[in-house]
């Protein structure tokens, strides 16, 4: 009997809080080759590259996301979220990869216009966010230069996911953040709406699965669940013991959740698990 060989999968964002639970959980399954670098430098992405020509699969992890460095510097934001990204698929297509199948990029559901209902893949694309701008305009490329590329190319929309190692700039490390201040009562506008979160150990999961199916598409990598963010917030104040009394506004107004019909269709029959916090 013929020996299996390990997948041979590049990624870049290795050290962030998706990417580093990502190779943990299938450091034993493939061989993964570590770009480091900053993904900016494209001399030294094309050297890497070099020592690295025997990769099947890429996949593009690495971005500015939190929302406090984005909309602080939205230039470099751009630079390394869309114009590095780009830089990378052109690379990849213009070297000589022998064994190359296939490029995930992740993308996120902040390139959508928010809505009151579950958005598909074909839902209207007006992003509210220099980071949602930022993915958008890689997007905008692959469709554009889609039949250009030698190898498939995929599009991951990731929706919410929780981390310890997320930091200042994501929701719900800000919120425990502000509950912890001694003041007792807290107000918090525009919370009224909608979100999907995953849980990570599952995005980890499906982004393995569309990658192993090489699946040449856009698609939601979400919970298909809508989470009222007042909800999200008793669930942290109960957890954590916070003191605050919380006071909300009434209005609603759209969010963001998935409509994961392509994903289930594409084969992906697990059930989908509670996000921890």
């Amino acid at each position: 009997m013929n020996k299996v060989s390990k997948k041979i999968i590049g990624i870049t964002g290795a050290k962030g809080a998706l990417g580093s639970q990502f190779i943990k959980k299938y450091k034993s399954k493939v061989i993964f080759r570590i770009y480091k670098d900053k993904i900016e430098n494209k001399k030294k992405f094309k050297s890497w590259l070099q020592k690295n020509l025997d990769i099947q699969y890429f996949i593009h992890l690495a971005a500015i996301s939190s929302i406090d460095k984005t909309n602080y510097n939205p230039a470099k934001t751009y630079k390394i979220n869309s114009s590095a990204a780009i830089s990378i698929i052109k690379i990849l297509n213009k070297t000589n990869l022998k064994y190359f199948k296939y490029f995930l990029f992740s993308s996120s559901s902040h390139v959508y216009k928010t809505s009151l209902k579950a958005l598909s893949e074909n839902s209207i694309r007006k992003p509210l966010t220099v980071y949602g701008n930022s993915k958008k305009k890689v997007e905008d490329f692959i469709f554009k230069n889609f039949k250009k590329m030698k190898f498939k190319v995929g599009v991951a929309r990731i929706f919410n996911f929780y981390s310890y190692k997320h930091g200042k700039g994501f929701f719900i490390q800000d919120l425990k953040k502000k509950m912890k201040n001694k003041n007792k009562i807290l107000k918090i506008n525009k919370i009224n709406t909608f979100r999907d979160y995953i849980n990570l150990e599952q995005l980890c999961e499906i982004l393995y699965f569309i990658l192993n199916k090489k699946v040449p598409k856009v698609i939601n990598v979400g919970s298909g669940k809508r989470l009222n963010l007042i909800n999200l917030v008793k669930l942290i104040k109960n957890k954590y013991n916070f003191k605050n009394k919380l006071i909300f506004e009434n209005k609603e107004y759209p969010g963001l959740f998935a409509n994961i019909s392509l994903l289930r269709q594409l084969g992906y029959r697990k059930k989908i698990l509670k996000f921890k916090i």
